[in-house]
Order: C-alpha cells, then sequence, then structure tokens
C-alpha cells in the first residue's frame, strides 16, 4: 500500500524545511549558535510536529518520540557520554584550559532541546525519509554513512567540530535505526555539544551565543 498522497507532500515539506534550517545554521553559526534562528527554529519544528501529530498519530512514534523503550534506548548513549565526558576533561586538563563556569548548568539543561530537534531532523526526518527509498533504504551501511555526512555537513568549516559530529552521527544513525528513539540521542547531543566547545575547543558555547 503507497503512503496518502497527504502523507507524501508532508514528507516533502518536511525535507525541504530540514534543508533549510540546516543551511540557515551553518550561515549564522560561524562565531556560535545564533540565538534568534535556534528560538525561531524550534518553535517552527514544534508547531510542525504538533500539527503532524494531530493529522497522524503515528507519526510520532515514526520520527522517534518514543517513551515506552526509552529506558533500554538510554543506556548506550549515556554510557557514551560518560567516557566522552571524561576524555574531554582530560584533555582540557592537559591542555591547561580546564573550566566550567556556573552558567555552563543553564546549558546542560536547555541545549538538550536543540539536540532533541537536531536528531529528529537528521535521523527522523532524513534518515526516516531515506529508507523508504529503493537502494538506499535497503543498504543499511550506505543509510548510516548517508545520514553521518548530512549532520556532520551543517558544522563546516570547523575542521574539529565537523569531525567530531561525524564521529557521534556514525554512532547515532544505526541507534536510530534499532530503537527508533531521538530522545536519549537529543539529550546527549546537547550534553556532549556543550562540553566537547568548552573542553575541546576551548570555546564557551554560552558566552558565543548569549554575550
Amino acid at each position: 500500500m503507497s503512503p496518502a498522497p497527504s502523507s507524501e507532500k508532508a514528507d516533502l515539506f518536511a525535507l525541504a524545511g530540514a534543508a533549510v534550517t540546516g543551511t540557515i545554521h551553518l550561515l549564522t553559526g560561524q562565531q556560535g549558535a545564533n540565538k534568534y534562528f535556534v528560538v525561531g527554529a524550534s518553535l517552527f519544528w514544534i508547531t510542525f510536529v504538533i500539527i503532524r501529530a494531530r493529522q497522524d498519530r503515528t507519526i510520532l512514534r515514526t520520527w522517534g518520540f518514543k517513551l515506552d523503550n526509552l529506558r533500554e534506548s538510554a543506556r548506550l548513549p549515556l554510557l557514551f557520554f560518560s567516557v566522552s565526558a571524561a576524555t574531554l576533561a582530560a584533555y582540557a586538563l592537559v591542555k591547561g584550559h580546564f573550566s566550567f563556569p556556573l552558567h555552563t548548568v543553564l546549558l546542560l539543561l536547555f541545549y538538550p532541546f536543540w539536540g532533541v530537534i537536531q536528531q529528529f531532523l537528521v535521523l527522523g526526518i532524513v534518515v526516516g525519509n531515506l529508507q523508504k527509498l529503493e537502494g538506499i533504504g535497503s543498504n543499511r551501511l550506505l543509510l548510516i554513512i548517508t545520514g553521518a555526512i548530512v549532520f556532520s555537513s551543517v558544522h563546516i568549516p570547523d575542521f574539529r567540530l565537523t569531525a567530531g559530529t561525524l564521529m557521534l552521527a556514525l554512532l547515532y544513525v544505526p541507534h536510530f535505526l534499532r530503537y527508533r528513539n531521538v530522545l536519549p540521542l537529543g539529550l546527549v547531543h546537547g550534553w556532549l555539544g556543550s562540553l566537547f566547545n568548552l573542553w575541546a575547543l576551548n570555546k564557551d558555547p554560552w558566552l558565543r551565543t548569549f554575550g
């Protein structure tokens, strides 16, 4: 049974929206996340998700907004975060720029919301629709590599950030394909993004965004 025309139009709209969001992020994020863009994009996609969920009650699970397997799907991401955070902290200590300003706590609280939206766009929208295509949808390796390249490309031209997000996505895409849950991935994305900027790049993302 083929998808309904309205569903296909919604998928195309979502893909176009994800492409526009990624392009604006690439153009405006050279000096750190643009707070106006982040707020505007978040409101747009939250509204879109609500509207689509009212039209199709199954779409939330398709996109990866699930609670029934949250504990199981969170184990590996949290373990990965623990190891990565310890490694980043050790690196910052060796380099002599380890710090943890108080406002980092606020960043760890709020950044995951934006992290969930980013994972929803890359995994729920892009990878989810690639799965529907003949050829790439049945080729798991190609699907993983394509999803990872899409996610990392929006962090160009910062080589270290692009490389870091590429490695992260190479873990995230297969995890999504197995558990279909973007919530723990977005949470860890927000936490790791904060600490990677602070400890690996020696840049305070809160000050870069809010001054």
